[in-house]
């Protein structure tokens, strides 16, 4: 199952949330194989646990993931309009500059008190030759894009 179309997103994010045992990460990368979170520990705001979902039935603990970065404020992955996503991943492919990626891949971003910023996801693509993406807030709304410069 490719993970970044709309029910493989539904599914991660569902199997994720089981797992975690609530559904507020300090970070969450979905790539088409697999996706990677980090949520708080209950009761130790500063710390993480990591999980691993690659398809399938569940997602698992992969152990402890260390220590919240400064000013990174957990968000609920409730807040994101997951069935949007599709259609930002078809406009990234038409306007970052990478006709045949190699990878593909969102990141949810959290709230950060030191950047003073909100809740947002970035979708990438990347090639041999580097990387591009944009920016959207939790409805898809794009904020901002940053294509690859090709000269």
């Amino acid at each position: 199952m490719d993970l970044l179309t709309a029910d493989g997103i539904q599914a991660t994010v569902a199997k994720l949330t089981a797992a975690m045992g609530g559904s507020k990460v300090t970070s969450l990368v979905i790539y088409g194989e697999y996706a990677i979170a980090d949520a708080p520990v209950a009761g130790h705001p500063k710390l993480y646990d990591r999980y691993m979902y690659r398809g399938g039935d569940v997602a698992v603990k992969e152990g402890p993931g260390g220590s919240v970065m400064n000013g990174v404020v957990p968000v609920d992955l409730d807040l994101y309009d997951w069935d949007a996503v599709p259609a930002l991943l078809t406009r990234a492919a038409k306007s970052l500059g990478v006709p045949e990626p190699t990878s593909r891949y969102l990141v949810i971003n959290p709230p950060s008190t030191v950047f003073d910023s909100g809740p947002t996801m970035s979708v990438y693509l990347s090639d041999d030759y580097g990387s591009a993406y944009l920016q959207a807030d939790v409805h898809a709304k794009v904020i901002r894009t940053y294509p690859r410069d090709d000269g």
